[in-house]
């Protein structure tokens, strides 16, 4: 069985500038990443895009995270195939991707020390109440029952909602923040990030949320606003008085189309 990932939607409110120069080119190019709302993968592959536009559209960089299913470290890796180069990234979004400062000296290849904000990569098996299907419809339905039984109703509209994804043995370091072995590897941590007020830079109280049911796959299962977890991190401890492993859920309901 696969494991899967999240990712919460970001917001950029304002565009934002990075500086590239490559070593044997020259430079220093602007390259703009738009104001919008983005998927963390899909925020690295337009940076990826803009890379090369502002370079001569050459298709040698690579703009990448770490994500083979139930192994993958969540660090981004920004690389040009053949020229060394310099990236400066303006703070908060350099935060964002991982990155402790500016890319340089000039290299091939740079890779983050903490992970990519908005994204969870749990370790053990993906299970779901519905497998990959969308969950179940609630009705805005009313009815009127009269004395003698009769009855009429009215049904105004209808939403889907997906009670439960659920990663039942989580290893501590990708559940509980206190146990990280790389910054912002848990469960905990992303939900705080994204849902708890904590980077409140690119993220709403409430942001979208995609669940996959395979890390490796980008094809998701669905988009949803989540309302379980509510309003705090506790979990389930699989094998008292063990600590290592951990059970983590999440239910909500489908975002409208």
């Amino acid at each position: 069985m696969t494991c899967g990932r999240l990712e919460a939607q970001l917001t950029l409110s304002s565009a934002v500038d990075l500086t590239l120069t490559i070593t044997a080119i020259g430079g220093p190019y602007t390259v703009t990443i738009a104001a919008a709302s983005y998927f963390p993968t899909t925020l690295l592959s337009t940076i990826q895009t803009q890379l090369d536009a502002a370079s001569g559209a050459d298709g040698a960089f690579t703009v990448s995270m770490s994500k083979t299913d139930g192994t993958g470290t969540g660090l981004v890796t920004i690389a040009h195939k053949t020229q060394t180069f310099t990236l400066d990234i303006p703070i908060p979004l350099r935060q964002f991707l991982g990155f402790a400062g500016n890319l340089t000296p000039a290299a091939l290849t740079f890779t983050g020390t903490t992970c990519l904000r908005g994204v969870w990569l749990p370790d053990c098996p993906f299970d779901s109440t519905y497998g990959n299907e969308l969950g179940h419809t609630e009705l805005d339905r009313s009815t009127t029952i009269t004395p003698t039984g009769a009855m009429t109703g009215l049904v105004y509209q209808s939403r889907r909602r997906h009670p439960e994804f659920r990663w039942a043995h989580v290893t501590r370091a990708r559940a509980r923040e206190a146990a990280e072995t790389t910054t912002g590897q848990s469960f905990e941590a992303w939900f705080l990030d994204t849902h708890g007020g904590r980077y409140t830079t690119y993220y709403v109280a409430c942001p979208q949320v995609k669940v996959y049911s395979d890390s490796t796959n980008d094809t998701a299962i669905g988009s949803f606003y989540l309302n379980a977890p509510s309003v705090d991190t506790s979990m389930e401890k699989i094998a008292a008085p063990w600590h290592g492993l951990w059970s983590v859920a999440i239910g909500g309901y489908k975002v409208p189309t």
